[in-house]
């Protein structure tokens, strides 16, 4: 009796611990995320939980050993199982965590891929009834806006005459990732001087993948040199600078309260950017009411005195 026992035990061992090729599916490595959507930021680290869990199909004692593997992922995104393997028993659910991380800059806001995984299991006996059904999953990932401008001048310090108009030519570039819209301001009255800002609104695109500069508007600025009611000179200088503030028109979205919300707010470098540009200008010269009318009567004296003589 005895030795019948020990042979149908070591037969069941066998059967077991063998490798067959028809093996049984003995069970299931589940894995749920905590959302179907997530988004990434320019820098820092996004997560995504997983829940995992191995349910066997009829009984089980024995833990499996689980496998993460991320199968495929935008080109920009980087993502990585943490942990990616672990030993996991019958009926308990371990959380584990897939981390973004943006890996290239040139795109745009907006774009969004799938980050696909693959959750494998097999018993840690191994043997005839090893096999677990895997699971797969995809998760949507977006990326959120960030919103850079620089403004620039060639030439941000010139002189002038009274009553004359000075222009300075303005570079406003757009370093983010998204199409913003742009309004420049001046930061405070320039004095006696006057001042026009053309356009005072600009619309700049976002860098698309594969461009070498980034894309920007030309903004001028016009100052108008101040002058008195009689003769006078000047021998000013005068301080000018412009606010330009640049708004994203890519929605941003955040995790709050077990979901992804859309930001409706300004948000310093997410959704909204501020910059200056500083112009110096001196306004030197006489100012004679009048003169400019004087030159023309002098002018066209002097040339009836030229066309007199030649008809002499």
């Amino acid at each position: 009796m005895i030795k019948k026992m020990i042979i149908v035990a070591v037969a069941i061992a066998a059967l077991l611990c063998s490798q067959s090729s028809e093996a049984l599916s003995w069970g299931k490595i589940d894995a749920t995320p905590d959302t179907s959507i997530s988004y990434v930021e320019r820098y820092g680290l996004q997560q995504i939980k997983l829940s995992v869990e191995y349910q066997p199909y009829f009984f089980g004692m024995m833990p499996a050993y689980v496998e993460v593997s991320v199968e495929g992922s935008p080109s920009w995104l980087t993502v990585v199982a943490s942990p990616q393997t672990f030993v996991l028993k019958p009926g308990v659910t371990k959380e584990i965590f897939l981390i973004l991380k943006v890996s290239q800059h040139d795109v745009v806001a907006g774009s969004s891929g799938s980050v696909d995984v693959a959750v494998r299991g097999r018993l840690v006996t191994g043997g005839l009834f090893r096999t677990l059904d895997e699971t797969k999953l995809s998760v949507i990932v977006g990326y959120n806006p960030f919103t850079e401008i620089t403004v620039s001048s060639i030439q941000p310090i010139a002189r002038t005459a009274p009553d004359r108009e000075l222009p300075f030519l303005v570079d406003v570039y757009n370093y983010g990732n998204s199409r913003v819209i742009v309004d420049l301001t001046a930061m405070e009255e320039p004095g006696d001087w006057q001042y026009i800002i053309s356009p005072s609104t600009v619309v700049i695109e976002a860098k698309q993948p594969g461009d070498e500069t980034f894309p920007y508007a030309t903004v001028s600025v016009t100052l108008t040199s101040p002058h008195g009611t009689a003769i006078s000179y000047h021998n000013d200088w005068q301080g000018f600078a412009i606010k330009a503030k640049a708004r994203a028109e890519a929605p941003y979205y955040e995790y709050q309260g077990g979901k992804w919300t859309r930001r409706t707010d300004e948000l310093d470098q997410i959704t909204t950017y501020e910059s200056q540009a500083y112009f110096l200008a001196k306004n030197k010269g006489f100012y004679v009411p009048g003169f400019d009318a004087l030159v023309l009567i002098a002018g066209l004296a002097i040339a009836g005195l030229l066309i007199a003589r030649k008809k002499k």
